[in-house]
């Protein structure tokens, strides 16, 4: 009828499917804790649950209160040693266990920001990544010995940290296949709303089972590091490398009853 009509100007939609598809379909505004630190989330549900199981890697487990405090022993370690203060990055460069929970908690309480590094990367983007953040610290296998041979001297009881929302929570790089591996920054705020919103959505509770198979340079792993330890829920590490074996998986989402996978 109108062969010359721009197909810019027409309009397929009636006003009622108008109103629906931009109006209430885009209506996602809702009120969440803008204040609030993944710390602080997580510390509530400690009160609430301390003797839930927080993290299992092979025969080992943590409850959340030992959790909590063995993160908080880690972190007077850190502020006692190395002066870690609110968006100090530190590197977390270790395989999968249930240390790597103690070491990213140990780092967020006093502020700092995790920077999450691959043990096997070649060691020039090892160099690069050290040099690009000037981390602190890195929380490897040694500095992790150092600090378990110690432990005990340390307090278990929160140390003082003056971290808020608009702190970095972690520097996650990219590859660097469209030039240098580039340092992606995110604070709490983003996440904690975020994952708040993960779990009104999924539903989550504390008889949820999670697992965390993701390698930690990759920022799928951070909702399944930090979402069941916000809810009372168990989380679940795969061993090293076990991600890129489907009939361990199998095994692990039967013996471990895994109800949320990414």
């Amino acid at each position: 009828e109108t062969p010359e009509e721009k197909i810019s100007q027409i309009d397929y939609l009636s006003d009622e499917e108008k109103h629906k598809l931009l109006v209430t379909y885009n209506d996602t505004a809702i009120a969440y804790p803008k204040d609030k630190t993944i710390v602080g989330l997580f510390e509530e549900q400690v009160a609430k649950t301390p003797d839930n199981v927080a993290v299992v890697f092979e025969d080992r487990e943590l409850t959340y209160q030992e959790l909590n405090e063995w993160s908080n022993q880690l972190a007077h370690y850190l502020k006692d040693n190395y002066d870690i203060r609110p968006d100090d990055l530190i590197g977390i460069k270790q395989e999968r266990s249930e240390w790597m929970m103690v070491s990213i908690f140990g780092v967020l309480k006093l502020g700092g920001a995790y920077v999450p590094i691959d043990p096997e990367y070649p060691r020039e983007r090892l160099d690069y990544i050290e040099k690009d953040t000037q981390y602190k610290v890195c929380l490897d296998e040694t500095e992790l010995s150092k600090f378990k041979e110690s432990r005990e001297r340390y307090s278990t009881e929160p140390v003082t940290s003056t971290a808020k929302s608009n702190n970095l929570i972690y520097v996650i790089y990219t590859s660097g296949s469209t030039g240098k591996p580039k340092g992606v920054m995110l604070e709490h705020r983003g996440l904690v709303n975020r994952l708040l919103g993960m779990k009104r959505d999924l539903q989550v509770e504390e008889a949820d089972v999670f697992l965390q198979k993701t390698p930690v340079t990759f920022d799928v792993s951070v909702w399944e590091l930090f979402l069941p330890l916000i809810g009372g829920s168990k989380l679940v590490f795969a061993k090293p490398d076990g991600h890129k074996d489907p009939v361990y998986l199998d095994a692990v989402l039967a013996s471990q009853k895994i109800s949320i996978i990414h």
